[in-house]
């Protein structure tokens, strides 16, 4: 496949992406509503928000729908994609997107929370590959039916033999990432070319590396978790980092001896002093799939470079969201948001 075009295409859809002095901006809204309204006048999410024009607008509704505009723009570029194993390995990739609507609704059925989604919002959502009826799912009063209308899926096979009744939201959750990251690394065997597989799964494999390398930390130093559970959350697939060093970490005591290992590990650097390992997790990912993309410009990592970002800022507005919310000054707001452009141009980028 030729990635002029779909590269071209990006490019500018890239120029839609809200700049660091935006956030900035919209920071410093005395109100929910306010921020919405702000939002309006950025083209990617006009749409989306004009369905609450003359209404009110609740935080969790607006964080709800926002997803629809990462969702058309996923469409977009999917629709513009020629080739078919392209378009199906992007399908695996973006898959992401619509296991994190099934960790929502997953949350309905533990906390009682309610939604804003109807069955369409939530097929259109979903599509056609998922093969879900969305109904179901709205109406399923406990785990066990909601596992029950999965049937017929992929996650329905895996969540049925691992999940019991005494499972809780966090154990679902790790079992739908495992999903995810083991389809995304069969498709890309299956439908990429040797160079796309190899970015893919150079990128992918960061990230997988540094997802288990979180979890081992947070097992550890809150929860004192037995080491044999710990390897049952873990993403069995490594990039960079070896199984051997993984499980030195598994292995550590305390949180203070895996610190010890990640330092002495291909991460050191990017987790420092383990002060704010989310913030180290984006801001690393970010500058991974740029270095990436500029390395290999007619390949798949301008695509996945985009979808990347653009859930990172769907990520940072619903942040924000939350901070206008509870009344944060626009400082403090914006210590809990991942900008990677404000870093880039601080930041000398690695090897």
């Amino acid at each position: 496949m030729n990635f002029a075009s779909i590269n071209a295409k990006i490019k500018a859809m890239r120029g839609n992406l809200l700049p660091y002095a935006i956030f900035e901006s919209l920071c410093r809204m005395d109100n929910v509503e306010q921020t919405a309204r702000a939002l309006t006048g950025y083209t990617p999410y006009a749409n989306v928000l004009a369905r609450f024009s003359g209404g009110e607008v609740h935080r969790g509704m607006l964080e709800q729908y926002l997803i629809f505009s990462l969702s058309e723009e996923f469409m977009r570029i999917y629709r513009f994609i020629s080739d078919f194993n392209i378009r199906k390995y992007m399908r695996a990739f973006f898959l992401d997107f619509e296991l994190s609507i099934i960790k929502t609704l997953f949350c309905t059925v533990f906390d009682e929370r309610d939604i804003s989604y109807s069955a369409p919002d939530l097929n259109l959502l979903f599509g056609k590959d998922m093969n879900i009826d969305a109904s179901n799912l709205i109406s399923s009063r406990d785990l066990g039916e909601f596992i029950q209308s999965l049937r017929g899926t992929e996650l329905y096979s895996m969540l049925s033999d691992r999940i019991t009744s005494d499972s809780t939201l966090f154990d679902i959750e790790m079992q739908i990432d495992l999903y995810y990251y083991m389809n995304l690394w069969r498709r890309q065997r299956q439908h990429l070319d040797t160079k796309n597989r190899g970015i893919m799964e150079r990128i992918k494999g960061v990230e997988i590396d540094m997802r288990n390398i979180m979890l081992v930390w947070r097992l550890k130093k809150y929860y004192g978790m037995d080491d044999n559970l710990v390897y049952a959350y873990l993403i069995p697939i490594h990039g960079r980092l070896s199984r051997a060093k993984l499980v030195r970490m598994v292995n550590c005591l305390s949180s203070a001896d895996v610190e010890k290992e990640i330092e002495d590990s291909p991460y050191g650097r990017v987790f420092g002093a383990m002060e704010d390992i989310e913030r180290s997790f984006y801001m690393e990912m970010s500058r991974v799939y740029r270095h990436i993309e500029r390395s290999n410009p007619n390949s798949l990592a301008t695509i996945a470079s985009y979808v990347f970002h653009k859930t990172l800022e769907i990520r940072n507005i619903t942040s924000l969201l939350e901070g206008v919310r509870y009344k944060l000054t626009a400082d403090e707001i914006m210590q809990y948001l991942y900008l990677p452009d404000k870093v880039d141009s601080e930041r000398k980028e690695a090897p």
